[in-house]
């Protein structure tokens, strides 16, 4: 009997060690021991503190033994923050599983967030590969994509754009990864973030849910990720001064951070407290040495953290200094560089270029439907209506330089895709325009709003090699062009197979970087040259047009709660001539125009005609490539006419055309 006793106690004591929950161990910690890295420099190996000592204090504040419930990371891009949040879902798995969800604003952010990061950190990692389920076909207690399952809890992957995800889903904690990157509304359903505080209600008596977000931010006044950051106790990180001891912070103001303006860049810090110089070699040993300084501190508030490239051991300074430098005045660029490089929300102009001054610096020399020297590509974009299509025809060069090569209004009926209008627009595509150099040229691509009659639209594109159905999209982080998708209902109703493909741009930036196009001065304000991006109209252009493409501005709204930025139109002004710039710009992107290199267009332009001497010249410089163009161009230019009439393009068509040359390497 005692016997049985004592083996009775033997085995209560082991199941109670198997059964007692592990001894609390700071999220840091766990990392070091046992997360291995799944991508970076140091892909492969266990995670080491030593190159990112800025990540320990905001992961362990996310630990169970904390009282902080929200952190903010406002930081850049390359800084090793997308490392917190595995590590806090890595210890969540291992030591305090619950119900949790990492959030991406869209498909195709998660899916790559789970192929390179995710899914590599949990086969990699001893500790999470024995605990996360694996994936069974036919199994509902396994993972699956989408859903990471682990004794005590699971771990949800959500995107921001989905109501059915965000509103289905009782959580203790969420990773909000690039929050500022989630739209302002859900279908009139309300914002993401606030349909993710909305699931983890029920711990709000216990105090103890978790909320992480980590965004790059986009423009002030409008920025998630920024208001937060505002509304916490704003950390920075900050160094000591390796000549006086003097704590202080990197950031971007040249009185401080010094560089030449060519290569070689030579950045290199003056340290505020004493002016001393700091070398670039220097930065990792002192950034290393770092500790987080509060600039707000206040009862009440949650730890906010500012992070960005000047510090991150990944990006050296010679590389912001050339991104600065690259970025000049274009908006689009130097957005990128705030955001990016620097972490800090993009300042945008609101102003509305004065269409009135537009079209006083029109230009005597420039024919209506020829196509102007520099003018390697050449795109029509198309705004459907209900009685009439718009047309603007755009000739671009290699350093964005624009001409106007003709505007029409077709007029007649846009129901049918080979009557009226469509019909009229059929034979504008199919036309040829003479070039400077006694070629004639078809138009590269066209693209076609299909925001109106929208399967009449799939329809005629469906139908013609180089036509592009496009939808413009609101927000200010969309790209140019987007991926397309297939549509495959005709204008009748019926079903096609493997129907015509939608292109969705993101028409907000491009507004704002051809409005700063529009601001530009050039040759016909006094100026030395045209400069890159600069604006060409002819004197046959009227004031309609004019009015049309300065009809929109930027206002600053309330929306839900939050400050937004968003394009509106003038009261009482049509924008259908702006809608068709902005969709050319985004063809010529997709065409390659800032993929391009010199090379690139030296080979397009022996393929367009354009004569050797013209091409024996940088033709990413605006002013040697007029001067040579225009000297060979004096004896092969054609007369000029009014309005290209229609002709068949000499050879093969233009698809075939173009896959022989140059564009068939994009």
């Amino acid at each position: 009997m005692k016997f049985r006793q004592s083996a009775l106690r033997v085995i209560a004591r082991t199941l109670a060690k198997v059964l007692e929950p592990p001894m609390p161990i700071p999220p840091s910690k766990w990392a070091r021991e046992n997360l291995v890295v799944p991508d970076g420099p140091r892909a492969g190996e266990l995670w080491d503190p030593y190159l990112t000592p800025y990540l320990i204090e905001p992961l362990d504040m996310l630990g169970p033994d904390c009282p902080v419930n929200k952190v903010v990371v406002r930081k850049s891009a390359q800084t090793g923050f997308t490392t917190l949040g595995i590590a806090w879902i890595g210890h969540t798995i291992d030591r305090d599983p619950c119900r949790m969800a990492v959030v991406q604003p869209t498909d195709s952010a998660l899916s790559e967030f789970l192929s390179e990061k995710l899914n590599l950190a949990i086969s990699e990692t001893k500790a999470l590969k024995t605990k996360v389920q694996a994936q069974k076909s036919r199994s509902s207690q396994g993972s699956t994509t989408y859903t990471k399952r682990y004794p005590g809890g699971s771990l949800s992957c959500l995107i921001a754009t989905s109501t059915a995800d965000l509103r289905s889903k009782t959580l203790k904690k969420v990773f909000k990864d690039e929050a500022s990157e989630y739209p302002d509304d859900l279908d009139g359903q309300g914002s993401p973030h606030a349909m993710i505080s909305a699931r983890y209600t029920s711990f709000l008596a216990s105090g103890d849910w978790k909320e992480l977000n980590i965004s790059t931010p986009v423009l002030k006044g409008a920025c998630y990720i920024s208001d937060e950051f505002d509304a916490g106790d704003q950390r920075f990180w900050h160094v000591s001064c390796p000549h006086c001891g003097e704590q202080f912070t990197f950031e971007f103001d040249r009185k401080w951070f010094k560089f030449n303006d060519v290569y070689p860049y030579e950045a290199h810090y003056i340290a505020p407290c004493c002016g001393s110089v700091i070398e670039y070699h220097e930065r990792n040993a002192l950034v290393r040495a770092g500790e987080w300084i509060a600039l707000e501190p206040a009862p009440g508030k949650f730890p906010s953290y500012h992070f960005d490239a000047l510090s991150s051991p990944f990006v050296p300074w010679d590389e912001i200094a050339k991104k600065f430098i690259e970025a000049g005045d274009d908006p689009a660029k130097q957005k990128g560089f705030w955001n990016l490089t620097l972490g800090l929300p993009y300042e945008l102009r609101t102003d509305t270029p004065d269409y009135t001054r537009l079209m006083e610096r029109r230009e005597d020399g420039l024919t209506r439907g020829h196509i102007p020297p520099q003018g390697l590509l050449l795109v029509m974009s198309a705004d459907v209506q209900m009685r009439g299509i718009y047309v603007e025809v755009l000739a671009i060069a290699p350093d964005r330089q624009s001409w106007v090569v003709d505007v029409q209004y077709l007029d007649g009926e846009t129901t049918d895709a080979e009557r009226g209008a469509f019909a009229k627009l059929t034979e504008l595509y199919e036309r040829t325009y003479p070039d400077a150099f006694g070629n004639r040229r078809r138009v590269d691509l066209i693209g076609v709003d299909s925001g109106y009659q929208t399967n009449t639209v799939y329809t005629w594109c469906r139908n013609r090699p180089g036509a592009m159905a496009l939808k413009g999209e609101d927000g200010w982080s969309r790209p140019a062009l987007g991926s397309p998708t297939l549509q495959d209902i005709d204008y009748g109703g019926r079903k096609i197979k493997k129907g015509a493909q939608k292109w969705t741009v993101g028409t907000w930036p491009l507004k704002a970087t051809f409005y700063s196009d529009l601001r530009k001065d050039g040759l016909k304000a006094g100026r030395e040259i045209d400069p890159p991006g600069y604006c060409h109209f002819g004197t046959w252009l009227d004031e309609v047009y004019f009015r049309q493409i300065t009809s929109e501005y930027v206002s600053d709204e309330k929306f839900k709660g939050r400050n937004r930025k968003v394009w509106k139109i003038k009261f009482r002004e049509e924008n259908h001539w702006l809608d068709c710039r902005v969709y050319n710009m985004a063809l010529a992107e997709y065409l390659g125009l800032s993929r391009m290199t010199a090379d690139d267009w030296a080979v397009l332009a022996k393929e367009r005609g354009v004569p050797k001497e013209a091409r024996a010249v940088d033709l990413l410089s605006p002013s040697p490539v007029r001067a040579a163009a225009s000297e060979a161009a004096k004896e092969a230019a054609p007369e000029p006419a009014p309005v290209p009439k229609q002709e068949e393009p000499a050879g093969n068509d233009w698809f075939k055309g173009r896959n022989r040359g140059w564009f068939n390497k994009r």
